[in-house]
């Protein structure tokens, strides 16, 4: 825009200076006609003076009126050369600066925080029923504490050495016996260290007798393991948390002959808190020994 300007000022310049050139040469053609036509002196003019005079007359109004010409398109020429050359004026707007782009991941919002560290979970309770093997080892599986019933008497008991003390037994009227379809064995116990495998238990006779046991809760997820049996005998086991909730119940029908189980079960229990075990005969065939068996607990 600026170039165009640039021409149109050139061409008005060089319009206003061949008008100027055309308004010299004007005045002075006229003056030389006015000296060469009016003589000085008080002479008196020729007939034809009137005509002469109305020339003159026009002549120089012609020549006023090119001198404003020259004079107007000047002005115009200058105004639109002080335009083109006036630079814009200042803007007063603040602009913000333009952050420069970043390959850099946005952070991360603060309704994404990173999660805390996982805390135990609340109350759980379940059970399996797992085979039994030929020989089995509580000191593998009661890495935490163990106990074992029989042996040595139907009141006597061994347990892990340096166990965590979590089985609670409160004992009861009891027989003993040496019908265990496994072999347990111990390498940590006490009074006997050390067993490499005994089929020994205890047991109650009739119906309604039971065993009674418990387990204290910390408050993480534990693993039990108990090994009983039925002699002739209809049982039920119920597993109940002390804190509540529903129980869980696994039932035997009644069948003659002797017959051993292995139970896992899993809990978690708050500190405080303990698993409830109770192994009760619910009928017998009716013989002087049918009833309920057991052997050892164990807990990890």
């Amino acid at each position: 825009m600026t170039s165009g300007i640039g021409h149109l000022t050139s061409g008005i310049g060089d319009l206003a200076g061949r008008i100027g050139d055309l308004a010299g040469g004007i005045g002075v053609r006229l003056r030389d006609a006015a000296r060469t036509r009016l003589p000085l002196g008080p002479t008196r003019p020729p007939a034809d003076a009137p005509a002469t005079r109305v020339a003159v007359a026009r002549a120089r109004r012609r020549r006023r009126r090119a001198v404003l010409a020259a004079v107007t398109v000047t002005g115009l020429v200058a105004a639109l050369a002080y335009a083109s050359r006036s630079p814009a004026p200042p803007s007063n707007r603040e602009t913000s600066p333009v952050a420069a782009p970043s390959d850099q991941a946005p952070d991360q919002a603060p309704d994404q925080a990173p999660a805390d560290p996982v805390s135990p979970g609340g109350p759980l309770l379940d059970v399996d029923l797992a085979p039994l093997p030929g020989a089995l080892s509580l000191t593998a599986l009661g890495t935490r504490d163990w106990r074992h019933w029989g042996g040595t008497g139907a009141d006597s008991f061994h347990r892990k050495a340096g166990g965590t003390g979590e089985i609670q037994d409160p004992g009861g009227e009891r027989l003993e016996h040496n019908a265990g379809a496994c072999d347990l064995q111990w390498t940590d116990g006490t009074p006997t260290a050390r067993q490499e495998g005994t089929r020994a238990g205890v047991f109650q006779r009739g119906a309604g007798k039971s065993f009674t046991l418990g387990v204290a809760g910390s408050g993480d997820l534990r693993t039990v393991r108990l090994f009983v049996g039925t002699f002739s005998a209809g049982a039920r086991l119920d597993l109940t948390l002390s804190s509540g909730g529903d129980p869980v119940v696994r039932e035997v029908a009644l069948a003659a002959g002797d017959r051993f189980y292995q139970y896992v079960i899993r809990f978690r229990a708050a500190p405080g808190e303990r698993l409830l075990i109770k192994w009760q005969a619910l009928t017998v065939t009716g013989a002087q020994n049918d009833g309920v068996a057991l052997q050892a607990v164990t807990v990890s």
